[in-house]
Protein backbone atom coordinates (compact mmCIF):
# COMPACT_ATOMS: atom_id res chain seq x y z
CA UNK A 1 0.00 0.00 0.00
CA UNK A 2 2.68 2.12 0.57
CA UNK A 3 4.44 1.61 -2.20
CA UNK A 4 1.63 2.64 -4.32
CA UNK A 5 1.23 6.33 -2.44
CA UNK A 6 4.62 6.82 -3.74
CA UNK A 7 3.61 5.69 -7.06
CA UNK A 8 0.34 7.61 -7.54
CA UNK A 9 2.53 10.42 -5.58
CA UNK A 10 5.35 10.69 -8.16
CA UNK A 11 3.16 10.42 -10.76
CA UNK A 12 1.16 13.16 -9.97
CA UNK A 13 4.20 14.93 -9.80
CA UNK A 14 5.22 14.23 -13.16
CA UNK A 15 1.69 15.53 -14.42
CA UNK A 16 2.22 18.49 -13.20
CA UNK A 17 5.43 19.36 -14.18
CA UNK A 18 4.39 18.59 -17.80
CA UNK A 19 1.76 21.61 -17.87
CA UNK A 20 4.09 24.06 -17.04
CA UNK A 21 5.72 26.01 -20.44
CA UNK A 22 9.46 26.56 -20.28
CA UNK A 23 10.13 30.40 -20.55
CA UNK A 24 12.26 29.27 -23.95
CA UNK A 25 9.64 28.22 -25.76
CA UNK A 26 9.20 30.90 -28.81
CA UNK A 27 5.73 32.67 -29.40
CA UNK A 28 3.30 32.28 -31.84
CA UNK A 29 3.85 35.33 -34.90
CA UNK A 30 1.09 37.51 -34.89
CA UNK A 31 -1.33 37.28 -37.45
CA UNK A 32 -1.09 39.45 -40.51
CA UNK A 33 -3.00 42.66 -40.73
CA UNK A 34 -5.85 42.98 -42.96
CA UNK A 35 -5.21 44.60 -46.50
CA UNK A 36 -6.62 47.86 -46.07
CA UNK A 37 -3.94 48.28 -43.02
CA UNK A 38 -1.14 46.40 -45.15
CA UNK A 39 -1.63 47.50 -49.04
CA UNK A 40 0.32 45.48 -51.72
CA UNK A 41 3.10 47.38 -53.40
CA UNK A 42 2.45 49.76 -56.54
CA UNK A 43 3.49 48.85 -59.57
CA UNK A 44 5.44 51.47 -61.51
CA UNK A 45 5.56 51.92 -65.35
CA UNK A 46 8.71 53.74 -67.24
CA UNK A 47 7.63 56.88 -68.61
CA UNK A 48 6.97 56.52 -72.57
CA UNK A 49 9.72 57.95 -74.93
CA UNK A 50 8.48 61.39 -75.96
CA UNK A 51 7.63 61.57 -79.59
CA UNK A 52 10.18 62.26 -82.41
CA UNK A 53 9.10 66.20 -83.49
CA UNK A 54 8.87 66.05 -87.69
CA UNK A 55 11.81 66.25 -89.26
CA UNK A 56 12.78 70.16 -90.28
CA UNK A 57 12.29 70.67 -94.14
CA UNK A 58 15.35 71.72 -95.77
CA UNK A 59 15.53 74.80 -97.72
CA UNK A 60 14.81 73.97 -101.52
CA UNK A 61 11.76 71.24 -100.36
CA UNK A 62 8.04 72.22 -100.91
CA UNK A 63 6.06 73.01 -97.65
CA UNK A 64 2.86 72.54 -99.90
CA UNK A 65 1.51 72.22 -103.41
CA UNK A 66 -1.61 73.52 -104.72
CA UNK A 67 -3.19 72.44 -107.65
CA UNK A 68 -5.42 74.51 -109.89
CA UNK A 69 -7.96 73.18 -112.68
CA UNK A 70 -6.79 72.04 -115.93
CA UNK A 71 -5.76 74.84 -118.19
CA UNK A 72 -3.34 75.21 -121.19
CA UNK A 73 -0.64 77.33 -119.51
CA UNK A 74 -0.81 76.45 -115.56
CA UNK A 75 0.31 79.47 -113.20
CA UNK A 76 2.28 82.30 -115.32
CA UNK A 77 0.79 84.93 -112.78
CA UNK A 78 2.89 86.03 -109.93
CA UNK A 79 2.05 85.90 -106.43
CA UNK A 80 0.86 88.81 -104.45
CA UNK A 81 0.96 88.24 -100.38
CA UNK A 82 -1.72 90.24 -97.98
CA UNK A 83 -1.23 91.60 -94.54
CA UNK A 84 -2.17 88.10 -93.03
CA UNK A 85 -0.38 86.15 -95.20
CA UNK A 86 -3.47 84.92 -97.68
CA UNK A 87 -1.25 84.57 -100.88
CA UNK A 88 -3.00 85.38 -104.15
CA UNK A 89 -2.77 84.45 -107.46
CA UNK A 90 -4.67 84.04 -111.65
CA UNK A 91 -4.66 81.03 -113.17
CA UNK A 92 -5.25 80.21 -117.09
CA UNK A 93 -8.12 78.22 -115.75
CA UNK A 94 -9.99 81.84 -115.80
CA UNK A 95 -9.72 81.52 -112.02
CA UNK A 96 -8.05 84.25 -109.58
CA UNK A 97 -7.13 82.05 -106.03
CA UNK A 98 -6.79 83.40 -102.63
CA UNK A 99 -4.79 80.39 -100.65
CA UNK A 100 -3.47 79.80 -96.90
CA UNK A 101 -0.12 80.94 -96.80
CA UNK A 102 0.57 78.61 -94.18
CA UNK A 103 -1.68 75.57 -95.55
CA UNK A 104 -2.06 76.25 -99.20
CA UNK A 105 -5.97 75.57 -98.39
CA UNK A 106 -8.24 77.83 -100.82
CA UNK A 107 -9.53 80.12 -99.26
CA UNK A 108 -12.12 81.10 -102.33
CA UNK A 109 -12.16 81.54 -105.70
CA UNK A 110 -13.41 83.88 -108.52
CA UNK A 111 -13.88 83.40 -111.95
CA UNK A 112 -13.45 85.91 -114.49
CA UNK A 113 -13.88 85.26 -118.50
CA UNK A 114 -10.62 84.29 -119.48
CA UNK A 115 -7.51 83.60 -118.65
CA UNK A 116 -5.56 85.01 -116.35
CA UNK A 117 -1.94 86.13 -116.86
CA UNK A 118 -1.77 89.58 -115.22
CA UNK A 119 -0.20 89.17 -111.29
CA UNK A 120 -2.49 90.83 -108.41
CA UNK A 121 -1.64 93.86 -106.43
CA UNK A 122 -3.25 94.40 -102.49
CA UNK A 123 -4.29 98.19 -101.92
CA UNK A 124 -3.96 99.46 -97.97
CA UNK A 125 -7.54 97.76 -97.53
CA UNK A 126 -6.77 94.65 -98.59
CA UNK A 127 -8.61 94.88 -101.64
CA UNK A 128 -7.07 93.02 -104.83
CA UNK A 129 -6.36 94.31 -108.42
CA UNK A 130 -5.58 91.70 -111.22
CA UNK A 131 -6.46 91.98 -115.16
CA UNK A 132 -7.59 89.27 -117.31
CA UNK A 133 -7.75 88.38 -120.54
CA UNK A 134 -11.50 88.90 -121.11
CA UNK A 135 -10.49 93.08 -121.32
CA UNK A 136 -11.41 93.67 -117.99
CA UNK A 137 -9.63 95.18 -114.64
CA UNK A 138 -11.08 93.39 -111.47
CA UNK A 139 -11.31 94.83 -107.80
CA UNK A 140 -12.03 92.01 -105.28
CA UNK A 141 -12.21 91.83 -101.84
CA UNK A 142 -9.17 90.03 -100.11
CA UNK A 143 -11.37 88.30 -97.56
CA UNK A 144 -13.88 87.16 -99.43
CA UNK A 145 -13.30 87.59 -102.81
CA UNK A 146 -16.66 89.54 -103.95
CA UNK A 147 -16.57 91.96 -106.89
CA UNK A 148 -15.92 95.25 -106.07
CA UNK A 149 -15.83 96.97 -109.05
CA UNK A 150 -14.87 95.79 -112.73
CA UNK A 151 -13.59 98.39 -115.74
CA UNK A 152 -13.44 97.11 -118.96
CA UNK A 153 -10.84 98.05 -121.10
CA UNK A 154 -10.73 97.51 -125.20
CA UNK A 155 -7.96 94.40 -125.43
CA UNK A 156 -6.69 91.59 -123.43
CA UNK A 157 -5.15 92.51 -119.86
CA UNK A 158 -1.54 91.17 -119.51
CA UNK A 159 -0.12 93.78 -117.47
CA UNK A 160 -0.40 94.07 -113.94
CA UNK A 161 -1.47 96.79 -111.69
CA UNK A 162 0.35 99.11 -109.66
CA UNK A 163 -0.95 101.14 -106.84
CA UNK A 164 0.09 104.78 -106.48
CA UNK A 165 0.58 106.54 -102.59
CA UNK A 166 -3.23 108.03 -103.16
CA UNK A 167 -4.60 104.42 -104.09
CA UNK A 168 -4.89 105.27 -107.88
CA UNK A 169 -4.55 101.75 -109.88
CA UNK A 170 -2.89 102.45 -112.99
CA UNK A 171 -2.26 99.52 -115.18
CA UNK A 172 -1.75 98.53 -119.07
CA UNK A 173 -3.73 97.54 -121.92
CA UNK A 174 -3.51 95.49 -125.23
CA UNK A 175 -5.74 98.07 -126.80
CA UNK A 176 -2.36 100.13 -126.63
CA UNK A 177 -3.43 102.36 -123.37
CA UNK A 178 -2.07 102.63 -119.88
CA UNK A 179 -4.73 103.61 -117.58
CA UNK A 180 -5.33 105.13 -114.43
CA UNK A 181 -7.93 104.49 -112.23
CA UNK A 182 -9.67 105.08 -109.43
CA UNK A 183 -9.36 102.50 -106.71
CA UNK A 184 -12.21 102.98 -104.68
CA UNK A 185 -15.25 103.20 -107.84
CA UNK A 186 -12.99 101.89 -111.08
CA UNK A 187 -13.69 105.20 -112.49
CA UNK A 188 -11.34 105.99 -115.40
CA UNK A 189 -9.39 108.92 -114.09
CA UNK A 190 -7.27 109.18 -117.31
CA UNK A 191 -5.65 107.15 -120.37
CA UNK A 192 -2.36 107.45 -122.26
CA UNK A 193 -2.25 106.03 -125.79
CA UNK A 194 1.12 104.28 -126.75
CA UNK A 195 2.03 103.28 -130.23
CA UNK A 196 1.29 98.58 -129.59
CA UNK A 197 0.05 96.70 -126.67
CA UNK A 198 1.01 96.97 -123.00
CA UNK A 199 1.92 93.56 -121.88
CA UNK A 200 4.77 95.34 -119.19
CA UNK A 201 3.59 96.13 -115.71
CA UNK A 202 3.52 99.60 -114.53
CA UNK A 203 6.38 101.32 -111.80
CA UNK A 204 6.35 103.82 -109.47
CA UNK A 205 8.51 106.77 -108.81
CA UNK A 206 8.82 108.25 -105.49
CA UNK A 207 7.60 111.29 -106.79
CA UNK A 208 4.52 109.80 -108.43
CA UNK A 209 6.12 109.65 -112.03
CA UNK A 210 4.34 106.34 -113.60
CA UNK A 211 7.13 104.18 -115.76
CA UNK A 212 5.72 101.02 -118.40
CA UNK A 213 6.83 99.80 -121.51
CA UNK A 214 4.92 98.79 -124.78
CA UNK A 215 5.24 96.37 -127.66
CA UNK A 216 6.15 99.86 -129.81
CA UNK A 217 9.22 99.31 -128.29
CA UNK A 218 9.22 102.49 -125.75
CA UNK A 219 9.66 102.88 -122.00
CA UNK A 220 7.44 105.82 -121.75
CA UNK A 221 7.30 108.33 -118.56
CA UNK A 222 4.03 109.51 -117.40
CA UNK A 223 3.28 112.14 -114.35
CA UNK A 224 0.82 110.06 -112.81
CA UNK A 225 -1.83 112.58 -111.90
CA UNK A 226 -2.93 113.79 -115.51
CA UNK A 227 -0.77 110.61 -117.62
CA UNK A 228 0.72 113.59 -119.46
CA UNK A 229 3.78 112.14 -121.03
CA UNK A 230 7.45 113.43 -119.48
CA UNK A 231 9.49 111.47 -122.04
CA UNK A 232 9.84 108.42 -124.19
CA UNK A 233 12.88 106.04 -124.27
CA UNK A 234 13.24 104.09 -127.94
CA UNK A 235 14.34 100.65 -127.88
CA UNK A 236 14.77 98.25 -131.45
CA UNK A 237 11.63 95.83 -130.39
CA UNK A 238 8.89 95.41 -127.90
CA UNK A 239 9.54 96.29 -124.51
CA UNK A 240 7.71 93.76 -122.13
CA UNK A 241 10.17 93.99 -119.29
CA UNK A 242 8.74 96.04 -115.99
CA UNK A 243 10.88 99.09 -114.86
CA UNK A 244 12.66 98.79 -111.18
CA UNK A 245 13.80 102.02 -110.17
CA UNK A 246 17.21 102.20 -108.09
CA UNK A 247 17.06 104.11 -104.58
CA UNK A 248 18.78 107.26 -106.99
CA UNK A 249 15.78 106.95 -109.57
CA UNK A 250 17.65 105.26 -112.46
CA UNK A 251 15.34 103.08 -113.93
CA UNK A 252 16.28 99.49 -115.06
CA UNK A 253 14.56 97.65 -117.56
CA UNK A 254 14.80 94.83 -120.43
CA UNK A 255 13.88 95.04 -124.29
CA UNK A 256 13.12 92.33 -126.44
CA UNK A 257 16.12 93.74 -128.81
CA UNK A 258 18.25 91.46 -126.01
CA UNK A 259 19.17 94.86 -124.09
CA UNK A 260 18.96 96.04 -120.36
CA UNK A 261 18.89 99.92 -119.77
CA UNK A 262 19.93 102.30 -117.09
CA UNK A 263 17.63 105.52 -117.50
CA UNK A 264 17.86 108.47 -115.80
CA UNK A 265 14.88 108.90 -114.55
CA UNK A 266 13.82 112.63 -114.52
CA UNK A 267 15.40 112.57 -118.48
CA UNK A 268 14.94 109.14 -119.85
CA UNK A 269 18.90 109.48 -120.70
CA UNK A 270 20.87 106.19 -121.61
CA UNK A 271 23.24 105.91 -118.50
CA UNK A 272 23.87 102.39 -119.82
CA UNK A 273 23.38 99.16 -121.62
CA UNK A 274 24.17 95.83 -121.46
CA UNK A 275 23.71 92.94 -124.05
CA UNK A 276 22.55 89.23 -123.40
CA UNK A 277 22.21 87.02 -126.19
CA UNK A 278 18.19 86.77 -126.11
CA UNK A 279 15.11 88.72 -125.75
CA UNK A 280 14.82 89.99 -121.99
CA UNK A 281 11.33 89.84 -121.22
CA UNK A 282 12.13 89.93 -117.03
CA UNK A 283 12.24 91.87 -115.26
CA UNK A 284 15.10 93.60 -113.42
CA UNK A 285 15.59 93.45 -108.96
CA UNK A 286 17.72 95.43 -107.38
CA UNK A 287 19.49 94.49 -104.52
CA UNK A 288 21.16 96.54 -101.64
CA UNK A 289 24.87 97.44 -102.78
CA UNK A 290 22.47 98.55 -106.09
CA UNK A 291 23.00 94.89 -108.10
CA UNK A 292 20.46 94.20 -110.83
CA UNK A 293 19.75 91.03 -111.33
CA UNK A 294 17.95 89.86 -114.67
CA UNK A 295 16.92 87.09 -116.92
CA UNK A 296 17.33 86.46 -120.52
CA UNK A 297 15.86 83.94 -123.34
CA UNK A 298 19.66 83.57 -123.85
CA UNK A 299 19.09 80.64 -120.85
CA UNK A 300 21.35 83.00 -118.16
CA UNK A 301 20.52 84.84 -115.36
CA UNK A 302 22.85 88.27 -115.00
CA UNK A 303 24.15 90.15 -112.02
CA UNK A 304 25.42 94.06 -113.25
CA UNK A 305 26.78 96.81 -111.67
CA UNK A 306 23.79 98.91 -111.46
CA UNK A 307 26.10 102.17 -111.57
CA UNK A 308 28.02 100.83 -114.69
CA UNK A 309 26.49 98.13 -116.52
CA UNK A 310 29.16 95.78 -116.13
CA UNK A 311 28.81 92.37 -115.88
CA UNK A 312 29.44 90.77 -112.16
CA UNK A 313 28.58 87.17 -113.13
CA UNK A 314 26.20 84.93 -114.75
CA UNK A 315 24.36 81.69 -114.25
CA UNK A 316 23.23 79.52 -117.11
CA UNK A 317 19.86 77.69 -116.68
CA UNK A 318 18.17 75.02 -119.15
CA UNK A 319 15.83 77.02 -120.97
CA UNK A 320 14.48 80.47 -121.42
CA UNK A 321 14.76 82.83 -118.12
CA UNK A 322 11.82 84.73 -118.27
CA UNK A 323 10.72 84.74 -114.56
CA UNK A 324 11.88 87.69 -112.64
CA UNK A 325 14.16 87.32 -109.61
CA UNK A 326 13.68 88.25 -105.79
CA UNK A 327 16.14 88.66 -103.36
CA UNK A 328 16.16 87.48 -99.55
CA UNK A 329 17.25 89.03 -97.08
CA UNK A 330 20.68 86.70 -96.70
CA UNK A 331 21.69 88.17 -100.40
CA UNK A 332 20.20 85.03 -102.04
CA UNK A 333 18.72 85.34 -105.79
CA UNK A 334 15.42 83.28 -106.41
CA UNK A 335 14.46 82.77 -110.11
CA UNK A 336 12.30 80.39 -112.24
CA UNK A 337 13.63 79.32 -115.55
CA UNK A 338 11.84 77.45 -118.35
CA UNK A 339 13.33 74.44 -117.71
CA UNK A 340 11.50 73.61 -114.80
CA UNK A 341 12.97 74.30 -112.17
CA UNK A 342 13.21 77.47 -109.57
CA UNK A 343 16.99 78.43 -108.56
CA UNK A 344 18.56 79.50 -105.08
CA UNK A 345 21.74 81.62 -106.30
CA UNK A 346 24.30 83.27 -104.21
CA UNK A 347 23.97 86.82 -104.37
CA UNK A 348 27.58 87.42 -104.30
CA UNK A 349 29.16 84.73 -107.10
CA UNK A 350 25.95 83.16 -108.84
CA UNK A 351 27.11 79.85 -107.34
CA UNK A 352 23.88 77.85 -107.46
CA UNK A 353 23.00 76.88 -103.38
CA UNK A 354 19.50 74.70 -104.59
CA UNK A 355 17.32 74.16 -107.20
CA UNK A 356 13.62 72.87 -107.28
CA UNK A 357 11.80 70.60 -109.62
CA UNK A 358 8.38 71.57 -111.36
CA UNK A 359 6.64 69.91 -113.36
CA UNK A 360 6.28 72.21 -116.14
CA UNK A 361 8.14 75.85 -117.21
CA UNK A 362 8.38 78.73 -114.54
CA UNK A 363 7.14 81.70 -115.52
CA UNK A 364 6.24 83.04 -112.86
CA UNK A 365 8.01 85.63 -110.46
CA UNK A 366 9.17 84.62 -106.90
CA UNK A 367 7.50 86.51 -104.05
CA UNK A 368 9.45 86.08 -100.56
CA UNK A 369 7.25 85.72 -97.30
CA UNK A 370 8.06 87.84 -94.28
CA UNK A 371 9.06 84.37 -93.03
CA UNK A 372 11.43 83.50 -96.24
CA UNK A 373 9.05 81.53 -97.49
CA UNK A 374 9.03 81.64 -101.40
CA UNK A 375 5.87 81.52 -103.17
CA UNK A 376 6.06 80.81 -107.04
CA UNK A 377 3.74 78.86 -109.80
CA UNK A 378 4.45 77.32 -112.68
CA UNK A 379 2.96 76.35 -116.09
CA UNK A 380 2.55 72.52 -114.06
CA UNK A 381 -0.83 74.28 -113.13
CA UNK A 382 0.54 73.97 -109.64
CA UNK A 383 1.39 76.83 -107.13
CA UNK A 384 4.39 75.97 -104.88
CA UNK A 385 5.59 77.31 -101.07
CA UNK A 386 9.48 76.31 -100.33
CA UNK A 387 11.26 76.94 -97.77
CA UNK A 388 14.15 78.88 -97.91
CA UNK A 389 17.31 80.12 -95.53
CA UNK A 390 16.20 83.59 -96.01
CA UNK A 391 14.41 85.43 -93.14
CA UNK A 392 11.90 87.43 -95.58
CA UNK A 393 12.66 89.81 -98.75
CA UNK A 394 16.38 92.16 -99.11
CA UNK A 395 16.03 95.61 -97.45
CA UNK A 396 17.06 96.97 -100.98
CA UNK A 397 15.40 99.83 -103.26
CA UNK A 398 13.68 96.99 -105.07
CA UNK A 399 14.25 93.54 -104.13
CA UNK A 400 10.93 91.14 -106.66
CA UNK A 401 8.71 91.94 -109.59
CA UNK A 402 6.19 94.93 -108.26
CA UNK A 403 9.27 95.75 -105.24
CA UNK A 404 7.35 94.29 -102.59
CA UNK A 405 5.44 91.23 -101.42
CA UNK A 406 1.93 93.19 -102.02
CA UNK A 407 3.52 93.94 -105.53
CA UNK A 408 1.81 97.58 -105.57
CA UNK A 409 4.74 98.47 -107.96
CA UNK A 410 5.97 101.45 -106.13
CA UNK A 411 9.40 102.96 -105.10
CA UNK A 412 9.37 103.07 -101.40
Amino acid sequence: MKHLFIFIYCLTLALGCGNEEPESTPRIPPKPKPAAENPEPKTTTKPKAPKPKPEAKKPGTALWIFETRVSKLGVVSSLAIGADGTVYVGSWDNMVYALDGATGASKWGFVTGDYVYSSPAIGADGTVYIGSGDNMVYALDGKAGAKKWDFVTGGWVWSSPAIGADGTIYIGSNDHKVYALDGKTGFKQWDSVTGSGVSSSPSIGADGTVYIGSSDGKLYALDGKTGAKKWEFKTSVDVDSSPAIGADGTVYVGSDDKNVYALDGKTGIMKWKFETSGQVSSSPAIGADGTVYIGSNDKKVYALDGATGAKKWEFETGNYVVSSPAIGADGTVYVGSDDKNVYALDGATGAKKWEFKTGGGVRSSPAIGADGTLYIGSIDKKVYAIKTDSTGPAKSPWPMFGQNAQRTGRAP
